[in-house]
Parts: C-alpha cells; sequence; structure tokens
C-alpha cells in the first residue's frame, strides 16, 4: 500500500501552473525622433541592448555612485525586505514536514503513594515508581496532491516576495539618484537665483539714481522694487526645496541629515547617458519586478485552486504507536514487552454545509482575478515605458529650444556690453539682457536635470539591470532556492 501511496503521490489535482501567454508587441511604439540637435548632448536609444547591472554608473559620478552603495548598505528598508524574503523562505521550507512522517516520543517517570490505612491497617501506607515510555508515528499520504499543491502556493508566495524585494532594490536606487539630480539642479538654481538677485539689485539702484537726476518716474522706481521682492523671494524657496532635498537624501542612504558623509552632488558631474540600452520588449516580462510579482501571484492562485480540491477528498493516513510501562528502566529492553499499534484510516468529509465546495469556487475566482491582474500589470508596465519614451523626446526638443534661447540670451548680452562701452545704449538695457540670461540659464538648468531623470527613469522601467550583477546584493544569505525562481 506504502508503494502505490508514493505513486499516487506524484500526482495532484487542480490545475498545472502554465506561465501566461499574451501576444507582446515588437516595439514599445516610440514614434519620437530623439536625435539630437547638439553634438555635445547627443544621446541614442539601442534597441537590443541589455541594461547594465549598476546602470546608475552610466552618469560618471563617483559622489552619485558612493551614495547609491551607501544606501544599497544601510538602508532600513531594504534590510527589512530582505528578513521578509527570508522569513517566507524559512515559511516554504517548512510546508515540506507535510510530506514527512511525523514522530513524537513520550518519555516520563512517576511516583505514587497509597495509604492503606483505609484498608483497616492504621499508619501503614506504600510508595512505588515507574517509567512510562510511548512513541507515536502518523503519516499523511499525499494521494491526491494537495500537501504537494500547498508546498507549490507557498514557494509562489514566497517568489512574490522576492519580486517585492527587488522591486524594493530598484525603487530604492532610483530614488537616490533622482533626489541627487534635484538636489544638484536646486543648488545650480539657487546660485543662478541669487546672481539674478544682484542683478536686479544693480538694476534698482540704477533707476533710483535715474530719477533723482529726472531720467526715471517713481513708477520705474517702484515697478523695480517690486521685481527685486519678486525674485529675492525665489531665494528662500530654492533654499528650502534643497535642504529638503538632502534632507530625503540622508533618509534613503540610512543617515541622518547631519551626517557630513553625505557628498554634495555638482550638477556638472552628472553626465547624460550617451546611450540608452532598451533591450527588447518580450525581456519585460521577466524582468519588471512588478510584472514578476503578478506572475507569482498567479501561480500561487493556480495552486490553491488544487489545495482546495483536494480538500474534498479523502484523505489517508497511516498511523503507529509503541509503549511500556515499566518499574525498572531496565525492563524496556526485555523482548516481548510493550505495546505496539499499527493503524490505517480513511477519512472522506461527508457534509461540511458547502464550506469546501464554496472554497474551492473562491479560488477559482481569485485565479481569474489573479490572471486579469497579470494582463493589467503587463498592459501598465508597456504603457509606462511608452511614457517615460515620450516624455525623453519631449524633454530634448525642450532642451533644444532652451539650449537655443540660452546661446541667443548670451549673444545678446555679450553684445550689449560691447555696445555700453561703446556709449551705444544705456546701463539699463545692460542690466535687462543681463537679466534675460540668467533667466534662460534657470531654465535650461531644470531642462538638463529633467533629461537626466528621464534617463534614470527608462532605466527603472525596465527593471534596472539587476538580473545583470554578479554580486547581486538583493537575495539574503541562506536562502536555498527550492525550483530556482528566487535564484534568478
Amino acid at each position: 500500500m506504502s508503494m502505490m501511496s508514493f505513486g499516487l503521490a506524484g500526482c495532484a489535482v487542480g490545475p498545472d501552473y502554465q506561465p501566461p501567454t499574451r501576444p507582446i508587441p515588437d516595439s514599445f511604439g516610440l514614434r519620437q525622433d530623439i536625435s539630437p540637435a547638439h553634438a555635445e548632448n547627443a544621446q541614442i536609444l539601442s534597441v537590443g541592448e541589455d541594461l547594465p547591472g549598476q546602470w546608475w554608473e552610466c552618469f560618471h559620478s563617483s559622489a552619485l555612485n558612493a551614495l547609491v552603495s551607501r544606501g544599497l548598505s544601510h538602508s532600513p528598508t531594504l534590510a527589512a525586505a530582505r528578513s521578509t524574503l527570508r522569513a517566507a523562505q524559512e515559511n516554504v521550507l517548512g510546508q515540506y514536514a507535510g510530506l514527512l512522517p511525523s514522530i513524537d516520543g513520550n518519555a516520563g517517570w512517576t511516583r505514587e503513594k497509597f495509604p492503606y490505612a483505609e484498608s483497616g491497617i492504621p499508619n501503614a501506607n506504600a510508595s512505588w515508581g515507574y517509567y512510562d515510555l510511548h512513541v507515536a508515528v502518523s503519516y499523511d499520504i499525499d494521494v491526491w496532491g494537495g500537501i504537494r499543491r500547498g508546498i507549490e502556493r507557498e514557494a509562489a508566495l514566497r517568489d512574490a516576495v522576492a519580486a517585492q524585494l527587488q522591486a524594493a532594490y530598484l525603487v530604492l536606487t532610483a530614488n537616490i539618484v533622482s533626489t541627487a539630480i534635484n538636489a544638484a539642479m536646486l543648488s545650480r538654481e539657487m546660485e543662478e537665483q541669487q546672481r539674478l538677485v544682484t542683478f536686479e539689485e544693480e538694476y534698482l539702484r540704477t533707476v533710483e539714481a535715474q530719477y533723482q537726476v529726472g531720467a526715471a518716474s517713481a513708477t520705474d522706481v517702484a515697478l523695480q522694487r517690486t521685481q527685486v521682492a519678486e525674485q529675492y523671494a525665489l531665494v528662500p524657496n530654492f533654499r528650502a526645496r534643497f535642504f529638503n532635498a538632502r534632507h530625503a537624501l540622508a533618509d534613503l542612504v540610512g543617515s541622518f541629515a547631519t551626517d557630513p558623509r553625505i557628498p554634495a552632488i555638482d550638477l556638472d558631474q552628472l553626465i547624460l547617458p550617451a546611450e540608452l540600452p532598451l533591450g527588447v520588449p518580450s525581456t519585460l516580462l521577466e524582468h519588471r519586478p512588478d510584472i514578476r510579482q503578478a506572475t507569482a501571484d498567479l501561480h500561487a492562485a493556480t495552486a490553491a485552486v488544487g489545495v482546495a480540491e483536494a480538500a474534498r477528498l479523502p484523505t489517508f493516513m497511516l498511523s503507529g504507536a509503541w509503549g511500556d510501562v515499566a518499574a525498572h528502566a531496565a525492563e524496556f529492553a526485555v523482548p516481548g514487552n510493550g505495546m505496539a499499534v499499527l493503524a490505517a484510516q480513511i477519512v472522506q468529509p461527508i457534509f461540511q454545509g458547502g464550506r469546501l465546495l464554496h472554497n474551492q469556487r473562491q479560488a477559482e475566482a481569485a485565479l481569474s482575478a489573479s490572471a486579469e491582474h497579470w494582463r493589467a500589470v503587463v498592459y501598465s508596465s508597456f504603457h509606462n515605458v511608452t511614457d517615460i519614451l515620450t516624455q525623453i523626446a519631449g524633454d530634448k526638443d525642450a532642451f533644444d529650444a532652451d539650449v537655443v534661447a540660452e546661446r541667443a540670451a548670451s549673444q545678446a548680452l555679450s553684445l550689449a556690453q560691447k555696445q555700453y562701452r561703446l556709449g551705444g545704449i544705456s546701463y539699463i538695457t545692460v542690466l535687462t539682457t543681463e537679466t534675460a540670461y540668467q533667466r534662460t540659464l534657470i531654465t535650461l538648468i531644470e531642462a538638463r536635470a529633467a533629461r537626466l531623470s528621464d534617463s534614470a527613469a527608462l532605466f527603472v522601467s525596465l527593471g534596472g539591470g539587476w538580473w545583470n550583477r554578479h554580486d547581486n546584493p538583493v537575495l539574503p544569505d541562506r536562502i536555498v532556492p527550492l525550483d530556482g525562481s528566487v535564484a534568478q
């Protein structure tokens, strides 16, 4: 019977999991042109090129690399996610106990005292002791594969937790890079805004001097004072946003805002990646953590149907016990002593008020919902990549326009300075031209930071290249792969 039961245990009720197959487009639908208008800001898309494992190194900033490295080593969020995966793995390993016999032992020693006075013998009593030894064995024969389906479900849930860890790793690196870019942009904008205030104040002094000699009206002075106040009010705003970005960066790398080891990021030290690897659309299903999690959830829901179906079928169990009671421990070794029991049992649910049937139907409905959720996640992921590619193209066009505006404003400023030295224009015209140039410069800084952020967002939307890391820091130590899905 045992050999037959082991053979039957290889089969399992319920649907076998099959990876979902959906028609995948052969491109991300990009139609915009991102060819550079200026050679020094060239950026191309490399279709079919795989992502690097450390994608943030494409910005060629040692300070940024140090921030990401520190974040991966000190982030409490990532550490908590790693521990969660370790707990999920231990839960899977614990489920394998259902396939093995359960053995329980009980050993004891008892001392008892019996008074004989109740039998008519006064002031007389007796005491004795005995040993008690029992061993019980039970084994649930997994005829219908319900236990195996349960292990399969827990392993799939473990894979979903692993995908969540990959997502936490990706979100952490993405937030560090984007926050560092934002801090570098705000630092530069704060400097340029302060310089713009200086120009406006100098312009105000000129207008006030002209007012004293009747060359300007009181309205001109009032308008310029308003302009100075408006531009000066932007400086504290830039400063507050800059420090908030620095504080957020400290939090991301697992430190305090006052930690001097957090390096400052110079915008000029961040190099726009000249090549953006795009991979191929079909690999997005394997690399995006959200799709991997949805796939694992679908696998778990498939196995749950088998668990629910097996619960409605008969269960087969073997049990046995051996035990003895002896006055002396040596008596346990005497052949023939003790009691032994071997039993086989079949249990069939007869009436549960429809609970088991509805549990199976609930599992089947959850499986259908998981399949639709997987489809929704896939559609959303492809739309996310396409949206970012569209944003890259749009920000490239805006950057090109801002470069043209900055160069025109720089040329106008140079001409105004030359004309002023020759006496052709007033100093107010020079200051006005300088103010216009500073404004175009601030706009160009924002456009440059937007292109850097777009590049980082594309790396993240494609999965971040974690599969190309040989020193993958995501998987916790002591994780034993059961089916290879965690170790991928």
